[in-house]
């Protein structure tokens, strides 16, 4: 059940990401309050900006969908930490660039569940193993 709920956060975490690429292109409006800047790429005009966020957000989304198939046993255990890793680090560069483009419970929401993902993995050598099925 454990590993269910585990693989269920992430996949969700994961498609949360999604938002961003639907505001920046866009698509939907997420935060009504943001409108694509990035207060570190300010000069760098709305393309590179965009560009950068889709980059970010994608990285963020398939890694963290493909870390739950992990989980589910769907891909081997050894993708897991590269995988945990790059989206966490993808989402987490997300939040610095574009600190506004979600709701705020949002963005501290993903920032607790990148921080876990990353000490789970980097500093506790956490495995979906460890978890019962």
């Amino acid at each position: 059940m454990l590993k269910i709920l585990v693989g269920l956060v992430l996949v969700g975490h994961g498609l949360g990401h999604s938002m961003g690429i639907l505001q920046t292109l866009r698509v939907a409006t997420v935060n009504p309050q943001w409108h694509g800047d990035s207060w570190i790429l300010s000069g760098a005009g709305p393309t590179v900006t965009q560009t950068v966020g889709v980059f970010l957000w994608s990285i963020a989304l398939i890694g963290f969908a493909l870390a739950a198939a992990v989980i589910f046993g769907w891909l081997p255990e050894s993708y897991f930490a590269a995988l945990a890793v790059a989206a966490s680090v993808a989402s987490l560069a997300g939040i610095v660039f574009f600190p506004i483009a979600f709701p705020t419970i949002s963005t501290l929401g993903a920032l607790a569940i990148d921080i876990v993902t990353l000490a789970a993995v980097i500093w506790y050598q956490w495995e979906p193993s460890d978890l019962a099925v």
